[in-house]
């Protein structure tokens, strides 16, 4: 009894072994061409989980099986570092890179770039905070950041909204960039790309969308010029009732739940195909940059998916090389995963990552410092830059 039941439990975790490696592949598949591998590359997590419990259950008893998950988690291992970042000073250098002024960021050749979907600035009132707005807002006025990118931005001619307050509010990064997916004579909804230095161009990358959007902005820093892009890529679009059943779903098979189980899967299907097809036309519009890039936005998908990975391409992580931890940035319900990131090229190097637990919004922000590596950039410029900033 005691064989059959070990070889039972063998081949339930040679099956998860499996499927540890055909999500962490899963990447690799477009979905416009094959959508069924970007649902397994949303599972990773729960599956890289059961086969930690499957190591640890052969360990303790001192089983050659332990060889299985461990072989599996291996293979991927590539998908495991993108999920997991465990950098010390993530920790313990906190406060040496959160305290330094602008002044000094720019004595060290250092940006601080945050990336937030404001949701809004809660203007429907999902967070029940009524000073959500207010609070959103001041953060990032505090926070000071060097280059600012908001997704889901909102703000209206006149009212509790206006644009004219949030450019105020921002004065310490006057120079903007903002495409509107939605203007008209009540409110403007768009991305909002705010900088402390000159844009000197800007532009759009068409998605074939009206609901998604990719702008960038060329930034004169220094003696270089850096391409910023910022994003909002396709949503799932679960509305209140899919949210209700999520929170209340217990598995009765009946008719009714297997619909709403199909509808969830049929946006989720269709939100891998939409994203797929933006995230080429994003890729060779930054494969085509004259300049450095730096990519901020909420891409609404995983790093286990055709998404990030083609968005990223031979871009660094933020997260990834700085951060701790999951990195969880989304503060719903379901994908509870990391979706929003801060990517760059080679011409940086990233000293550290943090995400804010706010709960002001669906999305926490997430903040990069990102060093120049090239010390052309040095010299006469940073001095003056110093001067005309002042030590603030």
């Amino acid at each position: 009894m005691k064989k059959i039941l070990r070889r039972l439990i063998g081949y339930t975790n040679l099956l998860f072994a499996i499927l540890l490696v055909l999500s962490s592949l899963s990447p690799n598949m477009s979905p416009e061409r094959f959508w069924g591998p970007s649902f397994m590359g949303l599972a990773y997590p729960y599956i890289l989980v059961i086969n930690i419990f499957f190591m640890g259950f052969w360990i303790l008893r001192k089983k050659r099986e332990l060889i299985i998950s461990f072989l599996a988690i291996l293979v991927g291992w590539h998908t495991l570092v993108e999920n997991i970042s465990l950098h010390p000073g993530a920790l313990f250098h906190r406060a040496q890179f959160e305290n330094l002024s602008r002044g000094e960021r720019i004595s060290e050749r250092q940006m601080k770039i945050i990336s937030y979907n404001v949701r809004a600035f809660d203007r429907y009132h999902w967070t029940d905070n009524p000073a959500a707005r207010e609070e959103i807002i001041d953060l990032l006025r505090k926070d000071d950041p060097d280059i600012l990118c908001l997704q889901e931005y909102y703000c209206t001619e006149s009212g509790k909204f206006r644009y004219e307050d949030i450019y105020a509010a921002f004065e310490r990064t006057p120079y903007r960039h903002i495409e509107y997916i939605i203007s008209n004579s009540q409110a403007r909804y768009g991305i909002a790309i705010f900088s402390h230095y000159p844009i000197i161009a800007s532009g759009r990358v068409e998605l074939n969308s009206s609901l998604s959007v990719c702008s960038y902005a060329d930034i004169k820093i220094f003696e270089d010029t850096l391409r910023i892009y910022n994003m909002h890529l396709q949503s799932v679009r679960l509305n209140r009732q899919h949210y209700r059943f999520i929170d209340s779903l217990k598995f009765r098979y009946d008719n009714q739940q297997m619909e709403e189980i199909k509808d969830i899967s049929y946006r989720l299907r269709d939100a891998f195909i939409k994203r797929a097809a933006q995230a080429d036309l994003i890729a060779d519009h930054i494969e085509g940059s004259p300049h450095p890039v730096i990519v901020c936005g909420d891409f609404n998908d995983t790093p286990v998916s055709y998404t990030y990975h083609r968005i990223r391409g031979d871009l660094l992580d933020a997260f990834s090389e700085s951060g701790w931890g999951m990195g969880r940035t989304y503060n719903g319900k379901f994908p509870s995963y990391r979706i929003d990131y801060i990517l760059f090229g080679d011409t940086f190097e990233a000293m550290h990552f943090r995400r804010n637990k706010v709960k002001l919004s669906d999305h926490f922000p997430v903040t990069g410092y990102l060093k120049f590596k090239e010390k052309e950039l040095l010299g006469e410029q940073i001095r003056g830059w110093v001067q005309k900033t002042g030590p603030s």
